[in-house]
């Protein structure tokens, strides 16, 4: 597909933080080493079900913390439901489905999905309803996690999941990744840790790891929105600090970097500053080349997230189909 300008921008960008990522991985190396590796969750680890050819036989849903979620009130219908499936929860919405009645107690395939190296994420988990219901969630968390919410998911008791976040093409030599996965192989994990696309953000992580280690399809979405109404004044959108910083207060250029997508089948259109931009090119381009076995349905009820083999669901509809 064609990439706009803010693709190579973005992730050009992103390789500034090798070095926050490469420091929080040096102070996990002895959890991780100590740890489970996700690969223990992949359904095709042993080879009796070829990742080509497979049949699933649940569904997932991925919930990420776009406002749909919560102007569509996708938490409480979620929660009085009867679905049966996975559940794939960015850590950022972990409270907040805790908190509106989706539990592991009545949602017993839970997980919640880790991969930003930030101290932001110390904030996601620093709730006491976590605390409660920690011990029957299954964390599935980045190795380049900052340290301190390492410690806090430790001291509530997640049962914790580890995988590399591919940085670089791990079929070179002198790839980080190689490098990385060497390092965390142990006698409990001797073939170290898998290494897993992320996307760029951990909406597109979630799915990701629903379909590539837990096997599900169809996998719905709610909360990824990748963008904003499309009458929101740039001046308001979530990066438009940090692409002013970058043009310099070049208000001309940074407007250049900003475009509109118009969702024929909802009505909808989106405005993506540049960082969503790169969110949904990357998502869009991850989704033509997964396997046909893969179904994706967008029940967000909105937002950037379009096109090739991504179906459009009321959120209400998708849980009366695929309930179980």
């Amino acid at each position: 597909m064609k990439q706009s300008a803010n693709f190579d921008w973005v992730q050009n960008g992103t390789r500034k933080f090798v070095d926050l990522w490469m420091y929080n991985f040096a102070r996990n190396i002895p959890d991780v080493l100590d740890g489970n590796s996700a690969r223990l969750l992949n359904v095709f680890r042993n080879g009796s079900k070829s990742r080509k050819n497979h049949k699933p036989d649940q569904p997932a849903i991925v919930i990420g913390a776009g406002p749909n979620v919560y102007e569509k009130k996708h938490l409480e219908v979620l929660a009085n439901s009867n679905y049966k499936g996975v559940i794939a929860c960015t850590d950022r919405m972990l409270a907040p489905c805790l908190k509106n009645g989706i539990t592991p107690k009545k949602f017993p395939k839970f997980f919640v999905l880790s991969m930003d190296p930030y101290e932001i994420t110390i904030k996601y988990y620093d709730d006491e309803i976590i605390k409660k219901h920690s011990k029957r969630i299954s964390n599935v968390m980045s190795t380049c996690t900052i340290h301190e919410t390492v410690e806090i998911c430790k001291n509530y008791g997640f049962n914790i999941f580890w995988y590399h976040p591919l940085i670089d093409d791990f079929r070179k030599l002198e790839s980080i990744n190689k490098i990385m996965n060497m390092m965390c192989k142990s006698d409990k994990n001797p073939d170290g840790l898998p290494g897993l696309q992320t996307g760029g953000n951990c909406g597109c992580f979630s799915w990701i790891f629903s379909w590539a280690i837990l096997g599900c399809s169809p996998i719905g979405l709610i909360g990824l929105n990748l963008g904003v109404d499309g009458d929101t004044p740039i001046e308001k959108t979530q990066h438009y600090s940090q692409v002013l910083n970058h043009f310099n207060n070049d208000k001309s250029k940074v407007s250049k970097r900003y475009r509109k997508v118009f969702n024929k089948e909802l009505g909808t259109e989106s405005l993506l500053d540049p960082v969503f931009d790169f969110y949904r090119e990357a998502f869009l381009d991850l989704v033509v080349r997964t396997p046909r076995w893969i179904n994706t349905i967008n029940a967000t009820e909105g937002g950037s997230l379009f096109g090739k083999r991504i179906k459009n669901m009321r959120f209400v509809d998708f849980l009366g189909t695929y309930k179980n």
